[in-house]
């Protein structure tokens, strides 16, 4: 304990036993006419209330009541009482046979009365207790609220964690896609490759320099989505039906960055690339005050099997994982795979 601590806590037992032998010759002297008999009756009733107090406080609550055995605790706590209603009464008897003389004048009508006795008496150590229990439960409030507040900075710091090595596993993932795409357009010597390799530079300068941010501005996400699926309708002109509705101009607000690529990028990967025909990919973004719907739709490959899971790729399992960490309680994402069509849709609290 605390040196500091140790002592105030000292001082304060001292300062509350002070006030109780006070009260102890005010409450047994109110009719007495020789105070000096209510003196020595409070004072050999003092050391009485003491040992009472610290027995009940520091011995019957911690070690029973305290761990729950209840039955030992009200047991004990009635012989307590019995045996200290009997020790006041008969320091009262001693005080009144070799102090008062026999002389009932001497002592106060209330050092007779059993009732008054034990008020007096249990007064103090009800007042004693309430105050020892009040500390200790302050004490607990205290350690739980550090408890809590360590074990919240240990849960964000291990979120902040997790949230970097998902980026991480995001960048290579999507970079080790896009350059496919390049590799194939230069192994045709396709006149898209130029644009393809402007976009891609772009797309780069946004992870490399905006992505270690938490958020950036939703126009700038739109944009690096557009330069994403700008590369892949490059890629896969010839075989694709793409719509993409995105606002021309949004208001100010702010969304994690690349929390939406991986949609994108999934929609291209298993609804075009797999698909035998002509495939079909329909984007849309939309936002009704701070909250943004987004929704994806693509066609699927039909020689796959009615059970292919299409939300096993890291990069899904990447994106439902950050939404849990960065959006808790704030989205709402719905995957369908249907027969022939996968779809997502998902709404997002974003912020200001």
């Amino acid at each position: 304990m605390n040196k500091k601590i140790k002592v105030h806590r000292i001082l304060s037992h001292i300062l509350f036993w002070v006030l109780a032998y006070v009260f102890f010759i005010v409450f047994y002297g109110r009719a007495n006419r020789d105070y000096s008999v209510t003196i020595i009756f409070a004072s050999m009733l003092f050391p009485l209330s003491i040992a009472t107090t610290y027995f009940i406080n520091y011995y019957l609550i911690p070690r029973f009541l305290f761990t729950k055995k209840y039955g030992k605790f009200i047991l004990l706590s009635f012989y307590t009482l019995v045996v200290s209603i009997w020790l006041e009464l008969f320091i009262s008897l001693a005080v009144f046979i070799f102090i008062g003389n026999y002389k009932i004048y001497k002592m106060d009508p209330s050092s007779f009365d059993a009732v008054l006795l034990f008020v007096g008496l249990y007064f103090i150590i009800v007042i004693a207790t309430a105050i020892m229990l009040f500390r200790r439960s302050f004490q607990i409030q205290t350690k739980n609220i550090e408890l809590n507040k360590k074990r919240f900075e240990t849960e964000l710091k291990l979120k902040e964690a997790e949230l970097k090595l998902l980026k991480a596993q995001i960048h290579p993932h999507f970079l080790f896609n896009t350059l496919n795409n390049l590799y194939g357009l230069t192994l045709e010597k396709s006149d898209d490759a130029p644009d393809l390799v402007l976009r891609l530079s772009e797309i780069l300068d946004y992870i490399l320099y905006r992505c270690d941010e938490k958020t950036v501005l939703l126009s700038e996400e739109i944009h690096n989505l557009n330069n994403y699926i700008e590369i892949e309708k490059i890629r896969y002109s010839d075989k694709l039906k793409l719509k993409v509705d995105f606002p021309n101009k949004t208001p100010v607000l702010k969304i994690t960055p690349l929390i939406l690529l991986p949609f994108i990028e999934n929609a291209f990967k298993h609804g075009v690339s797999k698909f035998p025909g002509i495939a079909f990919v329909k984007i849309k973004l939309a936002l009704t005050g701070k909250n943004l719907v987004f929704s994806i739709e693509n066609t699927k490959n039909p020689e796959a099997g009615k059970n292919e899971n299409y939300t096993k790729g890291i990069g899904l399992k990447n994106v439902k994982k950050r939404l849990d960490i960065v959006y808790p309680e704030k989205y709402i994402l719905k995957i369908d795979a249907a027969d022939k069509t996968f779809s997502v849709h998902l709404t997002l609290e974003l912020e200001d």
